[in-house]
């Protein structure tokens, strides 16, 4: 079905492209053409969906990072991913609706001439913006299944069946690209890119800054992640980034800010809300540990969590919130609930923020990708804490009181701790409702030691699942490449590690 769907996709362009007499058949509200800020806005929208969201069908990354725990069908977190074809749904649609898209887009955009300096610097922006925007997709499918098709991906005419490329081979591609894509932003820094059709940072000539420093900022999270396979490589790549500029605060958070109006809301909004389902609570690892860092629990508890009234939830004796068994049904009125600040249907969706990035530069500083040690960790850490924080609507006053912590405090924090387990568990936690970037950060350093569920219902897997398995239709369509990649990356299972995860 994904090739058959791309396959329209290019049919599409190339028959726009003639006209005779049987255009006046055409039915207008049925074009065979369209305009690339179309196409490029509808994949900022569908990738971000993708990643925010929090349907089953679509994005269960909340589970495995067990931030969140289900109700009344506990499948997923019993890592049931096959039944709803998990895997499957998320490798379409990053395909179909997020690349082809911006394939397309970036195809009509070069074929429209230029005549001015500033028409070739806009057309070089709008080029930049959409190959940025295609290495955060790419990289997104290598962290999830390994090998992927790259090199022949998307040009269905040619590649009908494409090969898959070797992950990190595609990771240092896709680097060299945000690289380069950042220099040409920072130079065409007077022109804009796609204007209001960027729904991220807005496109004007101040966006291209923002463009780049997410793009600075993605070379560091892909450097820092395979830095325990080629340490020196990853050190080069993390200073040369920092250099250039990656995030400077919360005001540069690549994300995109929903509408209240239908089909432009957050995708939380409908599972959470206008589905009339209670399906999600917070799941009790994530409640516990949070609850245990300080006094009274850690004060974005308040943010992250709400207790209903009516029934109100028991709750453990000193504890403010109370999370679900991880891996079972609960019942939801009995344990704490998901904050009231998800359920508004243009809230935010955040696919990298600064508090990430401050967590990426504490491991690169413990890692040595970075002068500094530990010491320098410490900053980075604590300015990564800092940020959570402000973002979740506390202050830099709140977060100092917290950093000095016994428990939370980095030279002193967990006695006996390594910096994996600080660095691991703070990141967890401000990674909140961002599961995949907290799924990916407890993969590199293995923290926090997740809990296994009591039960499991997909071929008694009883561990935290490190990959998903390839698609079930490509193994039916694309079988020979999909065979070789099984074999290439260790064999097509859950657990058989993404490249960059040694540790």
């Amino acid at each position: 079905m994904k090739k058959i769907l791309l396959l329209i996709s290019f049919a599409g362009i190339a028959f726009s492209c003639t006209s005779d007499i049987t255009d006046i058949n055409t039915d207008p509200k049925r074009p065979t053409v369209t305009r690339p800020e179309y196409l490029f806005s509808n994949a900022e929208k569908k990738v971000v969906d993708q990643v925010v969201s929090t349907n089953v069908n679509n994005n269960v990354f909340r589970l495995l990072s067990q931030q969140w725990a289900e109700t009344t069908y506990p499948d997923e977190s019993q890592y049931n991913l096959s039944n709803r074809k998990i895997p499957d749904t998320h490798f379409l649609v990053l395909y179909r609706d997020v690349l082809a898209d911006l394939h397309d887009a970036k195809v009509l955009i070069e074929a429209t001439s230029t005549v001015t300096a500033s028409d070739i610097a806009v057309k070089q922006n709008k080029i930049a913006v959409i190959d940025i925007l295609e290495a955060y997709s790419y990289s997104i499918l290598v962290d999830t299944f390994g090998n992927v098709p790259y090199s022949q991906a998307i040009d269905i005419v040619k590649y009908p069946l494409p090969a898959y490329d070797d992950a990190k081979t595609i990771y240092k591609d896709l680097i060299a690209r945000l690289a380069a894509d950042a220099v040409i932003l920072k130079t065409n820094t007077a022109d804009v890119n796609f204007g209001s059709a960027d729904i991220i940072y807005g496109g004007t000539a101040a966006s291209n800054a923002k463009w780049a420093k997410f793009a600075n900022s993605l070379i560091i999270r892909l450097a820092v992640n395979i830095s325990d396979v080629e340490p020196a490589y990853a050190a080069t790549q993390v200073q040369t980034a920092l250099a250039s500029g990656p995030l400077a605060s919360n005001a540069d958070n690549t994300k995109l800010v929903y509408l209240t109006t239908s089909g432009n809301q957050n995708p939380l909004y409908a599972d959470l809300v206008t589905s009339n389902r209670n399906d999600f609570i917070p799941a009790e690892p994530f409640v516990a540990a949070m609850d245990a860092t300080v006094a009274g629990g850690d004060p974005r508890m308040a943010k992250y969590f709400v207790n209903a009234t009516s029934p109100a939830p028991v709750l453990p004796a000193g504890r403010t919130f109370v999370g679900g068994t991880y891996g079972e049904a609960n019942v939801f009125t009995s344990y704490s609930h998901i904050t009231a600040t998800l359920n508004n249907p243009a809230v935010p969706g955040v696919i990298f923020d600064y508090a990430e990035l401050q967590f990426l530069l504490a491991e690169a500083a413990e890692k040595n990708l970075i002068p500094g040690g530990s010491a320098q960790a410490k900053v980075y850490y604590d300015a990564g804490i800092t940020a959570s924080f402000v973002d979740w609507g506390l202050t830099a006053a709140n977060a100092a009181t917290y950093l000095a912590s016994p428990k939370v405090d980095y030279t002193n924090a967990l006695s006996g701790a390594t910096w994996k387990q600080k660095i691991g568990m703070q990141a967890w936690f401000a990674l909140y409702n961002r599961g995949y970037e907290a799924y990916n950060s407890y993969r590199r350093l293995d923290f926090p030691v997740l809990a296994s569920p009591t039960s499991a219902k997909n071929k008694g897997i009883m561990f935290v699942p490190v990959r998903y398995t390839y698609p079930g239709v490509e193994a039916s369509i694309n079988g020979t490449n999909y065979k070789k990649a099984a074999s290439d990356i260790g064999g097509d299972l859950f657990e058989t590690k993404i490249f960059w995860d040694k540790q």
